[in-house]
C-alpha cells in the first residue's frame, strides 16, 4: 500500500483510537502518566534523543531534528503495555495493546533544512481500576470501586530550518485534547437496605501550546579524533498550556442518572525543558544522553495545586549500532541494534514518599525495502515501593513501528 493511502486511512481511524490505556494506579493523580516517545526506535534509545538529527526517522520531541530529512516519511505503530502491581498482601497483572499515534513529514528545501512535519501522539494516560470488599455495621457487606480512564493526546504541526553556521532550529504549534473520567462506586448486598450507587467526574480538555528547539552544528572537531564522526548538542522547550476544561458530575442509582453539576475551569499544563547530546563514531556506534524537566509541582486545576505532585525529572542514555557502510546489500548487515537505560523522578509523591522509576531498554530495526524499516523496542521498568502502604510496579512496554520513506514533490526539467 502506498504511503498516501496509509495516511488517509489512519487519519480516519486515529481520532477514536489515539488515547492510550493500560496505565498504573498512580495515574489517578493529575493528568496521569506522561508519554515521551511514540516510536519503537526512540523507545529503545531511552525514550528521548533530543539532539539527534536523523535523515531516516522522525522525532516529535525536538522540531529542530527535522532539518536533515531527505525523504517524505510516515511512521505509525502499536504499543503493548503490561503492568504488574503488588502490595504487601496481593498482586495483579494487566496487559493492554494500544495504537501509538502517527507522524508525517517531508523536506521542502533540503539545502536550507526547511522541512514540515505533523502528527498526533499520546501525551498522558489515566487508567486504574481498584476494588475491595468490606463490611459496614449499618449497611452490611459492600464492594467499593475506584476507576479512571482516558488521557491527553497532542496534535502538532511545525517546521525546521537551518541557520548560518549550521545551527538547526524548529518550532511546532501543539494542540492538547482529551477526556478523563474518574468513577467511584459502592455496591451493597441483597440483604442491605442501602442502595448501590456510583459517582463520576468527567473532564474534557483542550488547549494550545508551542514547542521550540535548537540543535548545534557538528562540533566533532573538538575531540581531535577521526574516530568521532559527529557530535551535537540540543535543547527543546515546550511552553505552558492553559487548557480549557469542561467538567461534569454524574450520580447514578437505581432511580437513574442525575447530572449534579457542570462547569468550566482552566487547567495549567506546566512547561517542559530538555537538553541532550548525540555522539556518532566512525565504527557505526551512536550514543545519546538526555535530561528532561517538567515543573509538575505547579500543575493546577481551577487554581488548585495538588500536594501529591512534585517536579518530574528524567535522565536517559542510549546506544545504537548501524553498519557504517551504507552500500551493504546483506539483510543482516542492515539490521540496527539499540539499547538504553533511564532514571525518572516521576511527578508523584504519595504519603510523603516520592515515586521513582528505573528502566532498561533494547530493540532493533529490520529493513523492508529502500529506506523503510520495521522497528521493535522493549522497555522493562520498576517504580514505586511497598513501604508506607504504597504499591510497587514492575512493567514492560513492547513497541512496533513502521517507518516508510518515499520521494515526493520532485521537480522535473522541461
Amino acid at each position: 500500500m502506498k504511503i498516501k493511502q496509509i495516511i488517509v486511512f489512519l487519519l480516519i481511524l486515529l481520532p477514536a483510537q489515539v488515547l492510550p490505556s493500560g496505565g498504573s494506579i498512580y495515574s489517578r493523580f493529575g493528568l496521569g502518566d506522561y508519554f515521551f516517545s511514540f516510536s519503537a526506535r526512540r523507545l529503545a534509545l531511552g525514550e528521548l534523543g533530543i539532539a539527534t538529527t536523523d535523515i531516516d526517522y522522525l522525532n516529535y520531541l525536538n522540531p529542530a531534528s527535522w532539518n536533515k530529512m531527505r525523504l517524505s516519511r510516515f511512521e505509525t505503530g502499536i504499543i503493548t503495555h503490561g503492568n504488574g502491581i503488588s502490595s504487601n498482601s496481593e498482586s495483579v497483572f494487566h496487559v493492554q495493546t494500544i495504537f501509538s499515534g502517527m507522524m508525517f513529514g517531508f523536506p521542502i528545501d533540503r539545502e536550507l533544512g526547511f522541512s514540515f512535519a505533523t502528527g498526533i501522539v499520546p501525551y498522558s494516560n489515566v487508567n486504574y481500576d481498584v476494588t475491595y470488599d468490606d463490611t459496614d455495621p449499618i449497611g452490611g457487606s459492600y464492594t467499593a470501586g475506584y476507576k479512571g480512564d482516558g488521557g491527553l493526546s497532542k496534535a502538532f504541526l511545525g517546521f525546521s530550518f537551518r541557520l548560518p553556521l549550521e545551527f538547526a532550529v524548529g518550532a511546532s504549534l501543539d494542540y492538547y485534547n482529551g477526556k478523563i473520567e474518574h468513577l467511584s462506586s459502592v455496591g451493597f448486598g441483597p440483604e442491605s437496605e442501602l442502595i448501590s450507587a456510583s459517582f463520576s467526574r468527567n473532564y474534557s480538555y483542550n488547549g494550545l501550546g508551542f514547542t521550540m528547539g535548537i540543535i548545534s552544528p557538528n562540533i566533532a572537531q573538538l575531540f581531535g579524533s577521526e574516530a568521532v564522526k559527529d557530535f551535537r548538542l540540543g535543547i527543546v522547550y515546550s511552553t505552558k498550556s492553559r487548557m480549557n476544561t469542561d467538567t461534569t458530575d454524574v450520580s447514578s442509582t437505581l432511580l437513574g442518572d442525575i447530572e449534579t453539576s457542570t462547569g468550566s475551569m482552566n487547567t495549567n499544563l506546566p512547561a517542559r525543558f530538555g537538553a541532550g547530546l548525540s555522539l556518532s563514531l566512525s565504527n557505526g556506534l551512536n550514543f545519546t544522553a538526555d535530561y528532561l524537566f517538567q515543573q509538575t509541582s505547579k500543575f493546577d486545576a481551577g487554581g488548585r495545586t495538588l500536594n501529591v505532585m512534585r517536579d518530574l525529572t528524567k535522565y536517559s542514555l542510549g546506544v545504537e549500532y548501524r553498519n557504517p557502510e551504507p552500500r551493504s546489500q546483506s539483510f543482516w548487515e542492515q539490521v540496527m541494534l539499540r539499547g538504553g537505560l533511564s532514571f525518572e523522578q516521576t511527578q508523584y509523591t504519595i504519603n510523603g514518599k516520592g515515586i521513582d522509576q528505573i528502566s532498561l531498554y533494547t530493540g532493533f530495526s529490520m529493513p523492508i525495502g529502500f529506506d523503510n524499516t520495521l522497528d521493535f523496542g522493549f522497555q522493562f521498568g520498576k517504580r514505586g515501593t511497598k513501604e508506607n502502604n504504597l504499591l510497587s510496579e514492575n512493567f514492560y512496554k513492547f513497541s512496533i513501528t513502521l517507518s516508510i520513506g518515499e520521494l515526493w514533490f520532485i521537480q522535473t526539467e522541461r
